[in-house]
């Protein structure tokens, strides 16, 4: 059953965040609104989330004016707390972001997506209607984006992805 209340918070997305861009924002503004949402746990200094933003920026810009956007969830690592803003915008601008980027700590980010944060990268999955559906943990692929938003369950599950930071590999199998 904890599953399912999990699922449930992740549902409720009316908590204000700060953006980079110096306002504040809530997940409601952006999912549930007909487009898939990929909202990407990542941090600056994590090697593993700058290897994966050239997939994450072209993803996005296939298809953000059709059928799915991209949403980063920024904190700093490996602290987990809270990035800098004006470093975050100057790594955006230098890398070419232009998707929209809020600013979390891992217990923020835990809080909006309803279970815990405890890793980056990590994305999680919101299909057209809002539903929370997939959760992949380790580094997304524009192909990996690609196939998941044909996905046609609504089941929620979690994956791996292929290339996982050593220090996050699951013990065993999944």
């Amino acid at each position: 059953m904890l599953l399912a209340s999990q699922v449930t918070l992740a549902e409720d997305h009316s908590l204000m965040l700060d953006g980079a861009d110096g306002q504040k924002h809530a997940l409601n503004e952006y999912i549930g609104h007909g487009q898939w949402v990929v909202l990407n746990v990542w941090a600056t200094a994590c090697p593993y989330c700058r290897h994966e933003l050239d997939d994450l920026i072209d993803f996005h810009h296939a298809h953000h004016d059709k059928d799915a956007i991209v949403l980063g969830l920024t904190l700093d690592f490996p602290s987990f707390d809270f990035p800098n803003q004006n470093r975050l915008v100057n790594f955006a601008s230098d890398h070419f972001i232009d998707y929209p980027l809020l600013l979390v700590n891992g217990e923020v980010a835990s809080q909006v997506i309803g279970e815990p944060v405890d890793m980056v990268p990590l994305s999680f999955f919101y299909n057209p209607e809002g539903k929370l559906v997939y959760r992949l943990n380790g580094m997304v692929t524009e192909q990996l984006l690609e196939k998941t938003i044909q996905r046609k369950t609504s089941d929620y599950q979690t994956g791996w992805a292929e290339t996982v930071p050593p220090e996050y590999q699951p013990n065993g199998s999944e």
